[in-house]
C-alpha cells in the first residue's frame, strides 16, 4: 500500500508539473480574423490607436508596409511571466476596400489577446 500511495504521490507531483509547464500551450486560442469594408490605411490607422492606451500593454513596434502591430505585456508583478510576452498582429489588405486583422500564429495563445482583438473590433466596427 506505501508504494502506491508513494506512485500516486509522485505521478500527481509530475502531473501538476508538466500541467502547468504546457499551460501556455494549451491556453485559449485566438485565431480569429476581424474581416472590415475598410480600406487598409484606415485599418491599420485604427487598429494601432485601439492598442495604444490598453491597460497592461504598451505599444512596442509597428511597420505598416509590413501590417505589423506588436504590443508587450508590460504586467511586471504576475508570475506568469506575461511581462515577457508580446503579441503581433497583423493588418492585410484583402481587396482594396477589404482589409483584416489577424494575430500572429505565436500569438494566439497569448494571455489577454482575446480581450485585445475585442478591442480591435470595436475600433473598426465604428467605421462601418
Amino acid at each position: 500500500m506505501k508504494d502506491l500511495n508513494r506512485f500516486l504521490s509522485a505521478f500527481f507531483i509530475l502531473a501538476f508539473v508538466l500541467g502547468c509547464a504546457s499551460a501556455e500551450k494549451w491556453g485559449p486560442l485566438h485565431d480569429e480574423v476581424l474581416r472590415y469594408p475598410i480600406a487598409y490605411d484606415l485599418a491599420y490607422l485604427r487598429t494601432t490607436e485601439a492598442l495604444q492606451n490598453v491597460d497592461g500593454w504598451e505599444l512596442e513596434e509597428t511597420e505598416k508596409e509590413a501590417g505589423m502591430i506588436k504590443v508587450r505585456n508590460i504586467n511586471y508583478t504576475r508570475l506568469d511571466d506575461s511581462d515577457k510576452k508580446t503579441a503581433v498582429f497583423y493588418v492585410k489588405r484583402i481587396t482594396r476596400r477589404e482589409t483584416s486583422v489577424e494575430l500572429a500564429p505565436e500569438s494566439q495563445r497569448i494571455i489577454g489577446a482575446g480581450q485585445l482583438m475585442e478591442r480591435i473590433g470595436q475600433y473598426l466596427s465604428k467605421e462601418i
